[in-house]
C-alpha cells in the first residue's frame, strides 16, 4: 500500500488536530500515512511542486496549488483574534526599510501588504522591502537586532511582551476590521488522485474529535513537539487557533476564503 505523505507544522494547534491519526488512534479506514513536520513556507513551496499528499498550508498559498489540490473543509486555521503581528522593539514601523517576514506564500506576507496598501501615499513606497525567514529565526532577530522590524506568527503572539517586542499593528485585528470576517490563516488539501477528499474529511474530523475527547493525551503529543514552550502557552494556542472551524469551515468560513483570495488577486493586480 503506498505511503501518504502528510505535511504539517509542529505547531501545538496542527499537532492537536492530527493528534488522532498521529497516535493511531481512529480508523484510517487502511491508509498508511507518513507525517512531514515543516515550517509553513516550506510546506506552502511542497504543494507547487506537488510533494505532498495531504497538506496544511497559508490561505494565501491556495492559488497557486490549484488545481493540482483540492481544499477540504476542516482541519485549517480560521477565526477571529488569531492574525500575524508587526513587531518591533521600539513599536514602530519605518515602510522604506527591511521588513521581516516569514514567507512569500504566507498569509501573514499578505496582510502585510494589505495593511500597507492602505497607508500608501507619494512619501511612502508602493513596493515593501522584505527579507523572508523561517518564523522562529525571524523572531531571533527580532528579539537580538533592536533595528529590525517584521511578521510574527504562531505561539510567539502569546511571548512577545516578555521579551522585549513591542506592538505596531495586530494584521488580523486590521482585517477583521475592514471586512468583518474572520481571518483564514491556513487550509487543508489533498492532491488530487491521491486518496478520496470526502474520506480524508472523516479521517480529520475523527481525529479532532478524538483530541477533543482525550484532551490529556493530545495535550502530551503536543508538548512532544513543541518542547521549547511552556504548558501555558501550549494550551493557550490551542484554544485559540483551534475552534469551530476546524472542524467545518461552514458557509461563513467559506465566504471568508473567497473574500480573503479576491483581496488577494486584486492586490497583486494592483501591484503590477
Amino acid at each position: 500500500m503506498k505511503e501518504l505523505v502528510l505535511g504539517i507544522s509542529p505547531c501545538p494547534n496542527d499537532v492537536y488536530i492530527f493528534s488522532g491519526l498521529l497516535l493511531n488512534k481512529i480508523d484510517l479506514h487502511g491508509l498508511q500515512f507518513r507525517p512531514a513536520f515543516k515550517d509553513v513556507e516550506n510546506l506552502n513551496q511542497d504543494v507547487q511542486t506537488q510533494l505532498l499528499d495531504v497538506a496544511k498550508i497559508s490561505a494565501a498559498a491556495l492559488p497557486a496549488c490549484q488545481p493540482a489540490y483540492t481544499m477540504l473543509p476542516c482541519g485549517g486555521a480560521l477565526g477571529r483574534g488569531v492574525g500575524p503581528l508587526l513587531l518591533s522593539q521600539r513599536g514602530t514601523w519605518n515602510r522604506a526599510k527591511v521588513t521581516l517576514s516569514p514567507g512569500q506564500n504566507t498569509t501573514a506576507n499578505f496582510l502585510l501588504h494589505y495593511y500597507a496598501s492602505h497607508f500608501e501615499s507619494e512619501l511612502t513606497p508602493a513596493v515593501l522591502k522584505l527579507e523572508y525567514l523561517p518564523f522562529d529565526v525571524l523572531y531571533a532577530e527580532l528579539c537580538s537586532n533592536p533595528n529590525s522590524q517584521g511578521v510574527v506568527i504562531h505561539e510567539k503572539r502569546f511571548t512577545y511582551k516578555q521579551d522585549g517586542l513591542r506592538l505596531v499593528a495586530d494584521l488580523g485585528e486590521y482585517w477583521e476590521h475592514s471586512t468583518g470576517l474572520p481571518i483564514p490563516l491556513g487550509a487543508l488539501v489533498v492532491k488530487d488522485g491521491a486518496l478520496d477528499p470526502e474520506v480524508m474529511t472523516g479521517i480529520v474530523r475523527s481525529s479532532l474529535a478524538w483530541a477533543n475527547d482525550n484532551y490529556e493525551e493530545a495535550f502530551a503529543l503536543c508538548r512532544r513537539y513543541a518542547q521549547d514552550l511552556s504548558p501555558g502557552v501550549i494550551e493557550s494556542h490551542i484554544g485559540l487557533y483551534v475552534n469551530k472551524y476546524s472542524m467545518n469551515l461552514g458557509e461563513d468560513g467559506r465566504s471568508a476564503i473567497e473574500y480573503f483570495l479576491n483581496a488577494q488577486q486584486s492586490l497583486v493586480g494592483a501591484a503590477k
